[in-house]
């Protein structure tokens, strides 16, 4: 006959086995469930936390161009030879493209910088294919930095190579407003692209065009845009330009061929 102490250690019945396995996958379930709650919290924090400092920077900037303008010379001054009417930017492209690119920009702007990177490449081959002109505007507000950087630009654009230039500024574009774009920065920028003769040196040096991205400023104003990158098409801005990747930018220059 079997002993008390036998019985006590005799295997779980089977019903009990089947609860315990329905608690433990129950315990599990509700764990996985905590986990992913806290992930999904998580995830919603750092998209706040992202578009707040977004939008901080737009703010930065739009408030920049609201205040902009009252240093430095007053008037148009100088404007490079070449330019569209107005004197607000220089072309590059047929006229009789069946898309106009208005390309509005500050030298220092990093979203510029970002749209320039990934961008910048697609604008030369939509100009090479004859399916676009672009127009650059160096619309300068974030200080004397981007001034000595649109004068520059006016320069190349005399000396008949404005794009490889602004490639070449934007390639090596210093943190904002950190007393890059020196005399020497935009001079060594020139000699990088063949731009090293004494007319160049002098244009630059002499300030020329200094007040000229104040010009192009106003005009941006007038437009009524209130944030760099401004890109438009055929009249029509994009939206956020700076977060396009290149295939989505040339899905938008293909829409606007289509509908011109």
């Amino acid at each position: 006959m079997a002993s008390k102490r036998d019985n006590d250690n005799r295997p779980p019945a089977r019903g009990s086995k089947r609860e315990a396995a329905r608690r433990r996958a129950e315990a599990l379930r509700k764990e996985a469930e905590a986990r992913a709650l806290a992930e999904r919290r998580r995830e919603r924090f750092i998209r706040a936390g992202v578009s707040v400092a977004v939008l901080v920077v737009v703010a930065v900037i739009v408030i920049a161009l609201v205040n902009r303008g009252s240093d430095g010379p007053e008037g148009t001054g100088a404007i490079p030879s070449g330019t569209v009417e107005g004197g607000t930017g220089v072309a590059a492209g047929e006229e009789s493209a069946p898309v106009t690119i208005d390309y509005w920009f500050d030298f220092q702007c990093p979203f510029c910088g970002e749209f320039e990177a990934e961008n910048g490449p697609v604008l030369e081959e939509l100009v090479a294919a004859g399916t676009a002109r672009v127009v650059y505007h160096p619309a300068a507000f974030l200080g004397e930095e981007s001034d000595r950087a649109s004068n520059a630009f006016g320069c190349a654009i005399d000396a008949g190579r404005p794009v490889e230039y602004l490639t070449e500024l934007f390639a090596n574009q210093p943190a904002e407003r950190s007393g890059g774009y020196t005399t020497d920065d935009l001079l060594a920028a020139g000699q990088a692209v063949g731009l090293d003769d004494a007319v160049f040196e002098s244009c630059v040096r002499d300030g020329t065009y200094a007040d000229w991205g104040r010009h192009v400023l106003d005009a941006f104003r007038d437009e009524g845009l209130e944030a760099t990158p401004s890109v438009l098409l055929n009249g029509e801005p994009l939206e956020n330009p700076a977060a396009m990747s290149a295939a989505e930018f040339r899905a938008a220059v293909e829409g606007a061929v289509t509908s011109s």
